[in-house]
This record gives structure tokens, C-alpha cells and sequence, in this order.
């Protein structure tokens, strides 16, 4: 169906009169240009063809009381010679109306000096009408073949191309001279106006060339509906590298002519005709005060390209530029480690300076890089425009970022000590602000660092106490390099980050599809999730690949800083754009770290909580070895289980749930010997078993131990993610105390979330719950007493996605 923007009818193109039914697809919207054939008053409707030999075919029929509103673009007319004139030829036509056709429309494309004769009066011709000016009824029209035919003029030729033979078709002695261009497959006309004839005034042009004689010419432009190119002759459009804009290139020395001079810098012509300016900084080394002195118009200088965007040409003339015979950095991507060149300080700041290059490429220096002394402010040595050479130290092309430095070398112990993203250095904390800590970190170039309360741990609990709990002097072993800003670095203590700090991505070329890679939510929005990896490397996770289940909002499920693990969907080089997910189903952990890591979190804590008490209380869980038996005294029964005191520690209490008497009858006061199953050092509180089964193992154990046997029979025969049944033994806050039946009761632990579901709602476990497990990391150790609390001693895991027996 077809509209014409009128509601009284509309119109109807069957399928079999379509102009392109075979080739090309009709779109709604789309503008089509159509022969009626039928017209049915009763329905309104009116049935086309747009068939193109039709339509190209068609002539206006000569109607009585045609106005001029009636006639557009496009129509074909039957007209008659009534004049020639000096630029074209007059046409009268439809009775009424007259109009004219160009010297460049006419029949034959290259019209001679007698093309007139061609035209005599009353001389019936088929035209096209190209415009209709209704303000002075004005009306052009066209001649030409191709357009009468309703095709456009073919033109063989590209800007810049050089034609060495052309032959002189006309001789216009006023207004230039008609060409004719050997073009491929056929021959095309092309028009040198007057002023592009030659370098100096030519009068006559009769004089100087004659039709059909040859001539060197090279394209300038080209007029498309004519079918037409535009040349030049002059001797200098054949000179130098460049003669339109695609000829240039950043970095590239040209010669060039001052054309005009004022207070923002000099525009300068290449030989080829195009036009370039030279900025005011960069019409010397130094500060101009009055650029005219310096520059003269008509004078020839060389220049280097600086760049080339929106065909606005910028040149220099600092000669250190022009003479340098350094490699030109044009791209971020030819910023490499360790290339050196030349560039220009456009910002002197604290913390460093920031400097220019060809193309708009930018980089960092630095403070620590610029070669200061101590105390010595950096505009005292440097100023803005200043041409300086400098080292590539580290670029990100994926980010626009590129860290330089003014020393050119550097010792090997420098290189080696020179810290980069992914870097896991050392820290003291210097101070405490609302939502981060500062570190001193002794590395090169950096003396300070910056911790959000949020990267102090994977889980947000110890995060969040933490960060209550540090203090000036804390030192820190492991911190990862997140980022550099200035000359300060952005640091993380979470685990999960600093274990994977080698296979962390900082450019978009490390990342691999589908693979697994952490990172940490650094907003959130009601679309998606962005996460980051190193420096400013962030990918995208839609809502709907988010979360399993959609109905959770993403503020619900997710908090800015939490630690993630997501999969790699798609990466796009063109945007730069990374595409995430972060369902648990396909992003789960394979391991074991994340429990892991909460019982380092929560051995930092006990120590930060301890930090002013003697060494004596910081050691009474050694005592209480996962697995050992230790003897107590019961001294209170309660609806939730026993209640155990110890002799030695009168502010440690062990407890028993129900579950752990294994039916054994215990009465207050009481001496009771169980085994040590989980240590919570922050409350003082120690997990026991009196279940015969746990007693038994520990007991043979034991008898092992004294024996100095090398290796417990407990792991003999488990691997690392080997499926086992397990068996829940004691359920805490965040993780679940199990023994492991097949294999001597033999004691684990298993998260009960995972890195991307810290947010949502745990599933419940009860004791005596058997489940098919997957062991995510087992320790061993050459008898009981060795095994620590602080090595997690016994086995890990992993409790995702487990099924229930």
C-alpha cells in the first residue's frame, strides 16, 4: 500500500510491477517513484507500477490548465529548441512554460565550440525537469542521456587521481577550459576553471591551448549530477605529498606557504591548495608576543603534521618537532612499554604534567617521573608548550591511557620494582577517613595508597567490621593495584583479587570468551550490573543475565564493591564493550577460596580485636585443634544443647548441640571428654562433639599421632573435586561443620553461599543432613597437634549447587 499524503485515496503496488522485485526488498517508509495504470474511483484507489523502464519512459502529457504548482523534479517532458544561449539552451514546453538547460546538461557530453549548431530552432528534444524555482518561475532542465533515462552519470575518477593525456574538448576563453579524461572502463568530462589553469594569470586562454591538444591534469573534485569532474593544471598540484585531505598523515614533514598571520597562530597552504593551521604555541619553541614579526605571509617554511580531524589540518613549526628523527606516537596503540619521543607539555599540575602527541594522543607523566629534585615544583623546570622527550612506561589502549616518564633509564632493580596494575605490594596504614583507609606504600614512584571500606574483604560483614577495627600501623601483607591515579594508588585486600592477580585483565585483548574471571561491582543501575577488573576495564551484566531469577530486584542481589566471578558473553573491539554474566548457574566457585577467605578475614579480625592484649590470648585456640579432644566440665544444660568450662581458660566455653551428644547423658558438673569440631576465636566459643562415631576417629587418631604415622588415614584416597557424602554436622551463620562418613569421619567445611549470592536468602540446613559434596581443597599434616586452626586443617567443600541424599 502507498500513501501520498492525502487521506481522500490511496495507492497500490502489485507485487509483479515492482521496479526491483528480484533484487531488492520494499520497505515501509521508503519513497518510491511510480507510473499509474489504473485508477478505480469507486474504491479510491489508485494501482502503479514502478517498473524502471516504465517509469523512465514516461512523458507528462501537454494538459489545458497545467500550472506551475503541478510540475516537480523528475518529470519527463516532450520540449522544443526555441533559442540557444551563451552558457546553455532555452526549451519551451507544455505549451505554457519555458526553461533552460545548462552547457554541462546538454545531449552530448562533451560539447564542442559549435555545440550550438547541434540545437537549431523548433528542434523536438525529450527532457528532465531538474528544479522549478516558484518565487521567479524559473525552471532547469536537463539533456543528458543518463538522467533522462533516470540513471545516474557514471564518474571513473577519485580525488587526486593524475591524468597525463587529457584532451581539450572546448575552449571557454572567460571561464576555463572542458576536458576529456581517459578514464576506465570509458572516458568521462572534467572542468579546469580559469583560476586553476595555471600558477600565473592567463588572459587568453585561446592562446595557450587548442582544442584537442593534450594536457597533464590532476582531479580535484567532482559534480555528481552532471556526471562531472573538476581539474587543475597548475604545476604545484602535481608538488609534495599532499593534495587532498586522505593525503595526510600525522607526523608527516610538509612545506607550506604563510598565508595569513594573526593572534591565534598563521594559515599556511600545502602546494597542493589545501589550508592548515599552525597554532600560536606552536609557531616556535618559545612564547611569541607578536606572531607577524616571526611570520611573514608569502614565506615557504616546513612544517610537521600534527593531526588531521574534520578536515581541520594543524601543523608545527617547533623546530624540535620538525627535526626530531624519534618515532611519531599517532595512536594509542603505538604507545608501547618502553618507546621513546617527542611530545609537548599542554598541563603542568602537583602531581605530574600532562603531555601531547600527534593525532590528540595524550599521556601521564607522573611527579615521581619527571626527574625533580626533592622540594623543586615542577613549574619551575618545565612550562606549558614545552617540547620534552619521553618514555612510555605502561599504556592502556583500550582506555585512552597512556603513564610516561621524563627519565629516560632506568636501573634494572628500578624496572623490576616498578609497580603495575596487578602488582601485590605491602602497606601500613597511615590513617582512617569515613568510607576508606590510606596506606604508606614504599614502592617507586608512589608513597601512598587508598582502600575502600568495601575492598577491605570478599564478605561485606568483615568488610564493614574491619573497618572499625583497624588502626594507624596496621600493616597490610597483600594488597592488590586496582589502579593508578597520579601518584596515588587504588588498592584491594580482597582475597579473591589478590589470588587471581596474574589472570586479572587491564586491556581489552586479555580477555578471553566464556572464561571465568573476578572482579568486583562497581555500580549497579535498573538495567545491569558494571563490573571491574584492573585500571578502568568494566564490562556489562544485563538484568537478564544478572540473576536466575528475575523477579529479585538488582539492589536486592548485589552491592557496590561486592566481590563477583563472571562469565565472559561477548566482547566487541570496535566499542570496547565487554559483555558479563553473573548467574550463579554458570558462575559458580570451583573451588574452595571463598570460605577460604572468610577464615582469614575472620582470623584478622581476632587479631585486630586483641591487638592491646598479650600474646597469651591470642594463643589459647592453639590448644583447640580442629579434631583434637580436649577435657571439660559441664556447667549448664539449657533447651539449646550444653554448655562446657574449661580449667586452663576461664573466658572459653565450649558447647554441645543436642545433636553432637549422639545420645549420650551428660549432668552439671559433669567432666566430659569431646572432640573440637569448629573454633569461633571472636566469641571465645568452641564447638564439641560427643557423638561415638567422631569420638572413636579422634581417638584413633591420636593413637596414630603418638606414633609419629606420616600421613592420617582420614585422606587416604581423597582428591581434590572428588564427589563424597557428607554429613552436616553443626549449622553457623555462613558456613556448615561436616563429617565425612566413607572416609573415618573425617572433618570439612562448606559455604553456604558463593561470591555472586552473598545478598541472597541462604538455603536452611539441619544437623544430620546428608548431602553428595564436592571437595574443594584438603589439608594433611604429620600428626593432630599440627593441625591448626589457622590452616583450615581438614577439608573444604565446595557446597554450591549440591544435591541432598
Amino acid at each position: 500500500m502507498l500513501h501520498f499524503g492525502l487521506h481522500s485515496f490511496v495507492g497500490f503496488l502489485p507485487k509483479n510491477s515492482q521496479a526491483e522485485g528480484r533484487d531488492a526488498e520494499v520497505k515501509p517508509g521508503q519513497l518510491l517513484q511510480a507510473l499509474v495504470r489504473r485508477i478505480d474511483k469507486t474504491r479510491k484507489v489508485v494501482y502503479l507500477s514502478s517498473d524502471s523502464d516504465s517509469v523512465s519512459k514516461c512523458v507528462v502529457k501537454d494538459l489545458k490548465g497545467i500550472s506551475i504548482d503541478l510540475l516537480f523534479p523528475g518529470m519527463m517532458v516532450n520540449a522544443r529548441v526555441q533559442s540557444t544561449l551563451e552558457n546553455g539552451v532555452m526549451l519551451s514546453f507544455l505549451t505554457y512554460f519555458t526553461g533552460t538547460v545548462d552547457i554541462f546538461h546538454l545531449q552530448n557530453t562533451f560539447p564542442t565550440s559549435n555545440w550550438t549548431d547541434d540545437y537549431p530552432k523548433n528542434k523536438k528534444v525529450n527532457a528532465r525537469i531538474l528544479f522549478i524555482d516558484p518565487s521567479t518561475r524559473a525552471v532547469g532542465l536537463t539533456l543528458n542521456q543518463h538522467l533522462v533515462h533516470n540513471n545516474a552519470p557514471p564518474l571513473h575518477v577519485k580525488v587526486g587521481d593524475i591524468y597525463d593525456s587529457a584532451k581539450v574538448v572546448r575552449v571557454e576563453g572567460r571561464f576555463g577550459l572542458l576536458l576529456e579524461i581517459p578514464s576506465v572502463p570509458v572516458s568521462i568530462p572534467a572542468y579546469v576553471s580559469m583560476s586553476d589553469v595555471a600558477e600565473d594569470e592567463v588572459h587568453k586562454l585561446e592562446k595557450k591551448f587548442k582544442e584537442g591538444s593534450r594536457v597533464r591534469v590532476r582531479i580535484l573534485g567532482s559534480r555528481l549530477l552532471e556526471g562531472l569532474a573538476t581539474g587543475i593544471l597548475k604545476a604545484s598540484a602535481f608538488e609534495g605529498p599532499v593534495f587532498t585531505h586522505s593525503d595526510v598523515k600525522p607526523g608527516m614533514i610538509v612545506r607550506a606557504k604563510i598565508i595569513a598571520v594573526d593572534n591565534f597562530g598563521a594559515i599556511v597552504q600545502f602546494p597542493g591548495g589545501l589550508k592548515a593551521l599552525c597554532p600560536l604555541r606552536h609557531m616556535s619553541e618559545f612564547d611569541i608576543v607578536k606572531p607577524r614579526k616571526k611570520f611573514k605571509v608569502g614565506a615557504e617554511l616546513c612544517f610537521r603534521v600534527l593531526g588531521c580531524k574534520s578536515k581541520r589540518i594543524t601543523v608545527t613549526h617547533k623546530k624540535t618537532l620538525v627535526k626530531s628523527g624519534l618515532p611519531i606516537l599517532s595512536s594509542y596503540a603505538d604507545a608501547t612499554d618502553g618507546l621513546i619521543t617527542h611530545g609537548w607539555i599542554t598541563k603542568i599540575e602537583k602531581h605530574g604534567c600532562f603531555v601531547h602527541f600527534y593525532n590528540g594522543v595524550q599521556g601521564f607523566a607522573p611527579r615521581s617521573e619527571l626527574g625533580l629534585e626533592p622540594g623543586c615544583d615542577a613549574s619551575s623546570l618545565y612550562h606549558v608548550g614545552q617540547v620534552v622527550k619521553c618514555r612510555v612506561m605502561s599504556s592502556f589502549p583500550a582506555s585512552h591511557r597512556i603513564r610516561l616518564s621524563f627519565v629516560m633509564k632506568r636501573s634494572r632493580d628500578s624496572e623490576e620494582d616498578a609497580v603495575k596494575l596487578g602488582s601485590v605490594i605491602r602497606g601500613v596504614v597511615e590513617k582512617l577517613t569515613p568510607h576508606a583507609v590510606i596506606v604508606y606504600v614504599n614502592v617507586k614512584g608512589y608513597w601512598k595508597g587508598t582502600i575502600t571500606a568495601e575492598h577491605l574483604a570478599d564478605h561485606h560483614e568483615h568488610a564493614s567490621l574491619m573497618m572499625s577495627l583497624l588502626k594507624p600501623g596496621y600493616e597490610f601483607d597483600q594488597l592488590l593495584v586496582l589502579d593508578m591515579e597520579s601518584n596515588n594508588l587504588v588498592l584491594s585486600a580482597k582475597q579473591s583479587l589478590i589470588n587471581s592477580a596474574k589472570e586479572l585483565p587491564s586491556d581489552l585483548s586479555q580477555i578471553c570468551l566464556q572464561s571465568l574471571v573476578p572482579g568486583y561491582i562497581c555500580n549497579i543501575i535498573e538495567t545491569g550490573c558494571f563490573v571491574r577488573f584492573l585500571g578502568h576495564l568494566t564490562g556489562f551484566s544485563p538484568r537478564s543475565k544478572a540473576m536466575d531469577d528475575q523477579r529479585t530486584r538488582l539492589s536486592e542481589a548485589f552491592y557496590v564493591g561486592q566481590s563477583v566471578c563472571s562469565n565472559i558473553l561477548n566482547v566487541n573491539s570496535e566499542t570496547s564493550k565487554i559483555t558479563l554474566s553473573l548467574k550463579q548457574s554458570c558462575c559458580s566457585s570451583t573451588d574452595a577460596c571463598f570460605l577460604q577467605e572468610y577464615f582469614l578475614s575472620e582470623e584478622k579480625i581476632f587479631k585486630l580485636q586483641h591487638s592491646d592484649t598479650k600474646g597469651m590470648t591470642l594463643k589459647w585456640a592453639e590448644e583447640f585443634s580442629i579434631g583434637s579432644t580436649i577435657e571439660g566440665v559441664v556447667q549448664e544444660l539449657n533447651e539449646f544443647g550444653v554448655i562446657v568450662s574449661f580449667e586452663k581458660y576461664n573466658d572459653i566455653f565450649g558447647f554441645i548441640t543436642h545433636f553432637q551428644l549422639g545420645g549420650t547423658t551428660v549432668e552439671t558438673g559433669s567432666a566430659v571428654r569431646a572432640v573440637v569440631l569448629d573454633v569461633a576465636k571472636s566469641e571465645n566459643l568452641v564447638d564439641l562433639s560427643l557423638k561415638p562415631e567422631i569420638l572413636n576417629r579422634a581417638h584413633n587418631e591420636s593413637l596414630k599421632a603418638h606414633k609419629k604415622k606420616r600421613k592420617r588415614e582420614a585422606f587416604e584416597g581423597l582428591e581434590v573435586h572428588q564427589t563424597i557424602d557428607a554429613t552436616v554436622e553443626i549449622v553457623k551463620d555462613s558456613y556448615l561443620v561436616l563429617s565425612i562418613p566413607d572416609h573415618n569421619y573425617a572433618i570439612g567445611y562448606a559455604s553456604i553461599s558463593d561470591y555472586n549470592t552473598q545478598k541472597f536468602s541462604p538455603k536452611q540446613f539441619l544437623s544430620g543432613q546428608r548431602y553428595n559434596s564436592c571437595l574443594g581443597l584438603s589439608t594433611e599434616h604429620t600428626s593432630i597437634s599440627d593441625a591448626s586452626f589457622s590452616l583450615f586443617s581438614y577439608a573444604f567443600v565446595n557446597f554450591q549447587m549440591l544435591s541432598c541424599l
